[in-house]
């Protein structure tokens, strides 16, 4: 007799074990031994499991190897940076080694560490950035084997969507393309361009002042000022005293004047020295002297913003970077935004020889900041229709949630806008502050940059290191000793 049966009454099976069968007599039942015996009566032994077989290695010898570069999208708030660190895998970099591994795109670091694929990329974005046009490149496995000749273009792997596959859905690569063994994603790049994200907010109107009342005329006067009609001057200065009311109203009707901002913007355009601008690093730059080809600011059309709102892009392109160049430049922008400092305080800034230390300030903060774009020469990415469809489909679904939290956000700020204010002179609703507003937090007061404490000159911090400024050139050429650190931050 067979076991018991391992489904209760219901068709679930049953959590016991099943009930061993004991040998009929003589140890057969129906001329066949009994479970747990063997033909002759005595007990067997049980079949040895079968052990797994260890996977075999991945043999890469066996396949030949393509130098390509490849384009990265990436929104990084929830990750510790762009660069590769020891204490932690949450880095773009991290999880990209960790995906072209899974996929035996790259051998094991222990087998073959990153410094041995020709490895560079175009900037260091720092904990909270983002980035669009991110370029990276090394030497990848290829779909030909070595006794085969070099795999045609079309028939090489679609590289994006194999290693999307293995990546988290906040990073994406969006295309991919063959590159000569001289080419360096760092000093081949042409030009950087980074977009931040600024939020103009509209104000309350303040209440109109109260216009004062004209003495009463005696009524002979009145009978003769009606008779003769208004003075010659009196319509164009009532139209000019309203119109100069008008302008005085759109000055505080929003909390960014985006004129003053585009006039402070223009003042960054050529090649200066950004010491002021940036989070100096002594033991690596060699000149602080960078060139910006052009700086803009736009309103951005978004879905989640309302008429309350508006989105504005500064978009500013340039060579290269110094180390936070382009935070620091916003929060000066802000600054001039928010009517705290004149436009002409970047001007002033630039000047190291009126102003050679950088006054103490906070930067803007990293979240609205995106590498926005790379640009090299003769540099086209393949792109499959397929690679696209299903990169269109994963970023569509971080955007429905990021419209979501944005409409969420928006629906509690709505009805805390309704709720009863205090009339306190002090208040600060709408100030303009927060991640999109810049750094200083709201109803701070604001010190004159020229008048803050400021940080040591770039003099004096090589001085300590027992170095001299400016510092002998480097073998290669001046590229060769910049950090391009475009938001190492």
């Amino acid at each position: 007799m067979r076991g018991a049966s391992n489904v209760g009454g219901g068709g679930e099976p049953s959590t016991s074990a099943p009930a061993r069968t004991q040998p009929a007599a003589g140890g057969e039942e129906d001329g066949t031994a009994g479970e747990g015996a063997g033909g002759d009566g005595t007990p067997s032994a049980q079949p040895a499991k079968k052990q797994k077989r260890a996977p075999r290695e991945f043999d890469f010898s066996r396949y030949r190897t393509r130098y390509v570069a490849l384009e990265l999208m990436y929104v990084g708030w929830a990750f510790q940076g762009f660069a590769r660190q020891d204490n932690t895998e949450n880095t773009i970099e991290g999880v990209l080694f960790s995906a072209l591994r899974k996929t035996k795109l790259m051998p094991e670091a222990a087998a073959k560490p990153i410094s041995e694929l020709a490895y560079s990329r175009c900037g260091r974005t720092d904990r909270g950035v983002s980035a669009l046009g991110q370029v990276v490149a090394l030497q990848l496995r290829s779909s030909a084997r070595v006794d085969e000749p070099e795999a045609e273009l079309d028939q090489e792997f679609d590289y994006p969507r194999l290693i999307n596959k293995a990546l988290p859905p906040e990073v994406r690569i969006l295309g991919w393309t063959p590159v000569p063994l001289d080419f360096n994603a760092r000093f081949s790049c042409l030009y950087r361009e980074y977009k931040y994200f600024i939020i103009q907010q509209r104000l309350p109107q303040p209440p109109p002042p109260p216009q004062p009342q004209p003495a009463a005329a005696p009524s002979g006067e009145q009978d003769a000022a009606a008779a003769v009609g208004p003075g010659p001057g009196s319509t164009s200065a009532a139209a000019a005293a309203g119109q100069q009311q008008q302008q005085q109203q759109q000055q505080h009707q929003h909390s960014l004047d985006i004129e003053a901002i585009r006039t402070a913007a223009a003042h960054f355009i050529g090649e200066h020295d950004f010491r002021n601008f940036c989070k100096p690093d002594v033991a690596t730059v060699r000149s602080f002297r960078r060139r910006i080809l052009s700086f803009t600011v736009e309103p951005v059309t978004t879905s989640a913003a309302d008429s309350a709102h508006q989105v504005f892009a500064l978009t500013v392109r340039g060579t290269a970077f110094l180390w936070h160049q382009v935070r620091c430049m916003a929060a000066i922008l802000l600054m001039v935004g928010r009517g705290q400092e004149p436009p002409e305080v970047v001007a002033r800034l630039l000047d190291v020889e009126a102003c050679p230390r950088k006054p103490q300030y906070s930067m803007a903060p990293e979240e609205p900041l995106l590498l926005y774009a790379c640009g090299f020469a003769g540099l086209q990415f393949r792109r499959t229709h397929a690679a696209v469809e299903a990169n269109l489909v994963d970023v569509a679904s971080l955007l429905h949630r990021h419209l979501i939290g944005a409409a969420l956000t928006a629906a509690c700020h709505s009805r805390l806008a309704k709720d009863t204010r205090c009339s306190e002179a002090g208040s600060t609703s709408g100030s303009g502050g927060g991640a999109g507003g810049g750094a200083g937090g709201r109803g701070a007061s604001h010190i004159p940059l020229m008048r803050r404490q400021t940080e040591p000159s770039i003099e004096e911090r090589f001085a300590r290191r027992g170095m001299t400024w400016p510092p002998e050139p480097v073998p290669g050429g001046a590229a060769a000793g910049e950090e391009e650190d475009g938001m190492g931050e």
